[in-house]
């Protein structure tokens, strides 16, 4: 079983929700967890991808690739399947980076665009090792720990050593996530994780809420995936 030990705690349904001010509410919270070691209440539940890369395709004939084909047949293979989203990184130093900043800086909160302009949600993320789930407030708020994922995504390293390369899985918890979305949050995470621009958000929002809160990142249209 893996847990999403969720940072927002004492949270309390509202029939309107104030996303806003509930994600800084939650950071707040996640400040304290990361610096001070706060206590933690887990959502369980079924992790639903295979743990490891050998589970998924057979890795000691993929091994035998060059890294070109090798990612040409692991897209290919997941653009075929329902309910997942593919994904690559390329290079040692940057998976060393990623798992570094996600250690020390393992939440962060991505704001996703409505229907209905001027509206958003909320879709809250924490890294334990090479997963990261992401799972929503308002869900939170709802169903306290029986809450689930939205989505998990694991980076599978196997093939790091050898071939240069991490691949990049998202299971798609909740139907209501295309392919499409799945896609994009792949790449946001990376990029929220690699980039100076993105990190230095990223670290803000878990060690130094008030600089975030001063960033007006959640409601900025231009953030919303």
């Amino acid at each position: 079983m893996l847990s999403l030990q969720s940072p927002y705690l004492g949270l309390l349904p509202h029939e309107h929700i104030d996303y806003h001010g509930m994600a800084f509410a939650v950071l707040r919270r996640c400040a304290r967890i990361v610096n001070r070691g706060a206590p933690r209440r887990n959502l369980s539940f079924t992790y639903p991808s295979p743990r490891k890369l050998d589970d998924i395709v057979k890795l000691h004939i993929m091994a035998m690739e060059e890294p070109d084909k090798i990612v040409k047949v692991w897209t290919e293979f997941h653009d075929r399947k329902l309910g997942v989203a593919s994904g690559v990184l390329r290079g040692r130093r940057k998976f060393e980076v990623l798992m570094q900043r996600a250690r020390k800086s393992p939440f962060f909160v991505y704001p996703l665009k409505s229907e209905t302009p001027g509206n958003f949600s909320v879709l809250m993320a924490q890294f334990q090792g090479k997963h990261c789930l992401m799972t929503g407030l308002e869900d939170y708020v709802e169903k306290k720990e029986e809450a689930s994922p939205h989505l998990v995504v694991t980076f599978y390293d196997e093939l790091l050593s050898e071939k240069d390369l991490v691949l990049v899985r998202t299971d798609i918890c909740n139907p209501g996530f295309s392919k499409e979305s799945a896609e994009k949050m792949n790449s946001a995470i990376i990029k929220n994780y690699l980039t100076s621009s993105g990190y230095e958000i990223v670290d803000k929002f878990n060690h130094a809420p008030k600089e975030f809160e001063k960033l007006n990142y959640l409601p900025n249209p231009d953030n919303h995936l």
